[in-house]
């Protein structure tokens, strides 16, 4: 006999052609943030209890804490203070740059400060900062009886291997003066709560404390303040003191220099070599300057006697009009002939111009002029002989200056050198006698700066106030900020544990992880209720309509396509084969495989429910008949005939084959030719024949039966069956030539299911279950 043929029409399986599970990595990389919240929505109130566990401890902690009061003090950098009197500081005062303000900030952060405001303030004693004695905590003894187990059990070890597994020591507790620990200590706590904030686009400076007192939080912001204006003014007094002090060991030295190279080493210089100082220049060239005047005076004498003397030769003295322009050296005897000369001249003329050359009246004037000119012309001469007597003698001065001015130059030509050394002497005897007068000038004047009050190059501009309320902690923000973090927490616990869960919890992901259609979602089979007659609470499946499970099992019939209607034949071929199997054992497909059978032969289909789980079987107790005395195992073994083995279930009308007894290889029989026989001989006899296999991962009784039949369908349980798991079944069942027809959910929670898949509860309203018709 040879195996049926698979005989579902073609598109007839239950699903349309066109009805494929999507693929498991389309789109898998994408967020749907809609079934995200779904999802948290579902874990509502596991959220809300995490939350609630973990910020009513956070609360309680907020609410302990001690407040904190806050002061400041704001300072500004003015680098232009009012001077008493104008003397530059040895300091100069800081300009207005942007690293000056961070300069300043930074001394205000420094350690030197803290420690002066510590011990101005006397921290110590405060009750914030007072020391604590550190505790061991509980868990100490038990840590280091586990580091002392760990080196012993290291020491037994070789030794590269117990060179690299050996804990490191522990780090020395730090010696030294307790007073100066004590002081770090302060400093370090001080600093924690000193803020320092530079203006923007300022010169101004705020000093911030915090302190749980507000008294203490003012005075520290205020010492702050004073101890950095004491620090500026001690650098500025420290800084007169060094100069003072380094001018007042310099002035010996300048003296000295200034008696090695003063003004006696200048005159010593003088006298040895003979270079005696005139009244502005050295005597020599005084001299030289004194005989080129001469000299000049005497050139410029003579040239004016020669030209004096040019033109009185050239006069002729009957010629009146030679007299003029010449130089008589203001004579008063010449100059008055020369006036007779020109009034007789004048005469003569108007007399010839009136009588003519021959009138008597010309010769006494004529005589006159005569005896006039005769006397011009002795004066004359003897005017040009003394200008002769004149010109010699400028002639001789001259050449007797230009020998003595030679002689002159001779000598300071010899003297050179001599007069370069004297003035190197001079200018290094001025310079000494100035360093040594700026010297003294400035040690006056930094005694009068260390004399006076130094002015700091800062100013308080607002000194800080006892605070009247708390700037924090803000509890309120606190307990907002703990409950979002609490609740960010709750959250991804949720997500962890949604994420962690391995089983499969909607048709979705039926559809996507295992690629099967989800053809029936059957509900948890719940206890009966007390009204129920004995035999309903006895047989959960006496009643076929009404119920969640029983509508579920009908819908999967009708998904199969089991129900047959009046307009639907026979198939030719006689009943169909359909096994039901899963991936491991307790996921209810035995259950489901009687709710099958019972509910299709309500419908009126002959069916027979085959247990082929020889190892576990669990048919027969389903239906309440007993273990029958011979079975599955029996027939196909030759010790029964199927008609001793085949029972019906009067009150389902259900035929069942129990599993049989117990053997040691059902591998054997099942797929024997006589097991292929049986389905053939069924098929004949009824219209549904259901195999109840065992799972398919557990042993290999469900992979010898898949090619045989007709369809197969996979129960998962719903919540508890992992993807992994169901996925590793259906292919073995794929690689033996199994035909799986879609994956049953089964054992599934109706309300947590709907909310998964449809992300909301199941809508209300009137129920659709069946009345009964009393």
């Amino acid at each position: 006999m040879e195996a049926p043929e698979h005989r579902l029409p073609s598109g007839a399986a239950g699903f349309a052609s066109g009805l494929v599970a999507p693929p498991v990595g389309s789109g898998a990389d994408k967020v749907d943030v809609k079934r995200l919240a779904q999802t948290l929505w579902r874990q509502k109130w596991l959220i809300l209890g995490i939350t609630a566990v973990l910020w009513l401890p956070a609360v309680l902690l907020i609410n302990s804490m001690t407040p904190l009061y806050s002061a400041s003090t704001v300072v500004v950098i003015d680098p232009h203070p009012n001077r008493v009197i104008n003397i530059p500081s040895v300091s100069e005062p800081m300009g207005i740059y942007q690293d000056t303000v961070n300069t300043e900030v930074e001394i205000l952060r420094s350690r030197d400060l803290a420690r002066r405001v510590v011990e101005a303030l006397n921290l110590g004693q405060e009750p914030e900062y007072a020391a604590t004695a550190a505790k061991p905590g509980p868990l100490t003894p038990l840590l280091e009886d586990g580091r002392a187990l760990l080196i012993d059990v290291v020491g037994a070890l070789p030794e590269p291997l117990s060179a690299m597994l050996t804990p490191p020591p522990r780090p020395a507790a730090p010696t030294g003066d307790a007073a100066e620990m004590e002081s770090a200590r302060l400093i370090d706590a001080f600093q924690k709560n000193l803020r320092i904030s530079p203006g923007v686009q300022s010169r101004a400076i705020r000093i911030t404390v915090e302190a749980k007192d507000p008294q203490l939080a003012a005075r520290a912001a205020n010492a702050v303040a004073d101890a950095y204006i004491a620090i500026q003014v001690e650098a500025k007094r420290n800084a007169t003191q060094r100069a003072s002090e380094w001018l007042q060991s310099r002035l010996d030295e300048l003296r000295q220099d200034m008696t090695a190279t003063g003004r006696a080493a200048v005159e010593a210089m003088r006298s040895e070599t003979g270079m005696v100082k005139g009244r502005d220049a050295p005597l020599v060239n005084e001299e030289m300057s004194a005989l080129n005047a001469q000299l000049a005076e005497a050139r410029s004498a003579h040239a004016n006697a020669q030209a004096r003397l040019r033109q009185l030769q050239a006069v002729r003295p009957g010629d009146p009009e030679s007299l003029v322009g010449a130089d008589i050296g203001g004579d008063p005897l010449i100059t008055g002939l020369r006036q007779r000369q020109a009034a007789l001249s004048a005469q003569l003329a108007e007399l010839r111009a009136q009588y003519g050359d021959r009138h008597p009246a010309l010769t006494r004037p004529a005589a006159e002029l005569r005896d006039l000119n005769a006397s011009l012309a002795t004066e004359v001469d003897r005017v040009v002989r003394g200008l002769r007597g004149e010109v010699e003698q400028q002639v001789a001065r001259i050449q007797d200056l230009s020998r003595r001015l030679e002689g002159l130059r001779t000598e300071s030509f010899d003297t050179l050198q001599a007069d370069v050394r004297l003035r190197e002497l001079q200018r290094q005897a001025d310079a000494s006698d100035d360093n040594y007068r700026r010297a003294v000038t400035r040690l006056k004047e930094t005694q009068v700066l260390q004399a006076l009050e130094m002015t700091p190059d800062v100013r308080i501009v607002s000194s800080s106030s006892v605070p009247t309320g708390p700037v924090g902690p803000g509890k309120t923000v606190l307990a907002g900020l703990a409950a979002v973090v609490c609740g960010a927490i709750a959250t991804g616990i949720a997500l962890v544990r949604t994420m962690g869960q391995r089983g499969v919890y909607s048709s979705h992901q039926v559809e996507a992880l295992l690629g099967l259609p989800a053809v029936g979602i059957v509900p948890l089979l719940g206890r009966t209720k007390r009204g129920r007659n004995a035999e309903s609470a006895r047989d959960p499946y006496a009643e076929t309509g009404g119920s969640d499970f029983a509508e579920a099992v009908w819908r999967l019939c009708a998904r199969l396509r089991l129900v047959r209607t009046g307009a639907e034949t026979a198939t030719a071929k006689g009943g169909e084969v359909i096994m039901l199997t899963s991936s491991v054992a307790g996921e209810g497909k035995t259950t489901l495989a009687v709710a099958l059978s019972a509910f299709l032969a309500d419908a009126g289909r002959r069916v027979v429910v085959v247990d082929c789980d020889t190892r576990r079987p669990a048919v027969h107790r389903l239906l309440g008949n007993g273990r029958p005395p011979k079975g599955l195992t029996d027939l196909l073994g030759g010790d029964a005939t199927l008609d001793q083995v085949l029972h019906l279930d009067e009150r389902r009308r259900v035929a069942v084959i129990a599993a049989g007894r117990l053997v040691d290889r059902p591998q054997t029989l099942l797929g024997s030719q006589a097991m292929l026989s049986l389905l053939v001989e069924l098929s004949e006899r009824y219209d549904v024949i259901v195999l109840d296999t065992p799972p398919v991962l557990s042993v290999s009784d469900a992979l010898i039966l898949a090619p045989l039949a007709d369809r197969i369908l996979y129960v998962v349980r719903w919540a508890r069956t992992a993807s992994s798991l169901a996925g590793a079944g259906i292919r073995q069942v794929r690689q033996v030539g199994g035909r799986v027809s879609g994956a049953v959910l089964s054992m599934v929670n109706a309300r947590e299911h709907a909310n998964l898949e449809y992300g909301a509860r199941p809508p209300g309203g009137r129920s659709y279950r069946l009345r009964r018709i009393a």
